[in-house]
């Protein structure tokens, strides 16, 4: 019987101990609830290890990237160069070389367009009638860039 008394002293001092410190039993629970945080936590750093899994992905859409970077770029050069005459373009890229230049459509009286689908930058000068350069240094467009340029000849 001893053993039992024992036993209920143990239960009612747990009892009072509950009762007399109620402090003591809310940090028990914080305690479980900080163990259970650091269980939600685990999760968290799954959900962040399938992002990292994406960026390693990412290599796989730059490549249609490239594939879209190709984009329509427009010249448009301002200036009247009097009936007869025709500009063209030199350059470097898409097609343009230094040697020969590629005529310009005429848009109005005063405008020439030339429209072109393009994946790099391209470094270009005005000529002409395929033979007088304009003044000035290289102009360059970008893919997907409209650029308007007038330039003077000498």
């Amino acid at each position: 019987m001893k053993k039992s008394a024992a036993s209920a002293a143990l239960k009612t001092t747990d009892k009072k101990s509950i009762s007399s410190a109620p402090i003591s039993t809310p940090s028990a629970p914080k305690i479980a609830a900080s163990a259970p945080s650091s269980t939600l936590s685990a999760p968290k750093s799954t959900p962040t290890a399938p992002p990292a899994k994406a960026s390693a992905a990412k290599p796989a859409t730059v490549a249609p990237k490239k594939a879209t970077a190709e984009a329509v770029t427009t010249i448009e050069v301002k200036i009247d160069v009097g009936y007869g005459n025709t500009l063209f373009l030199r350059g470097q890229g898409s097609g343009l070389t230094w040697e020969q230049g590629v005529p310009l459509a005429c848009v109005d009286g005063s405008t020439w367009r030339w429209t072109q689908k393009v994946s790099d930058p391209i470094t270009f000068k005005v000529l002409l009638n395929d033979q007088v350069w304009c003044a000035g240094s290289d102009f360059v467009a970008a893919p997907g860039q409209k650029v308007e340029v007038s330039p003077c000849f000498a």
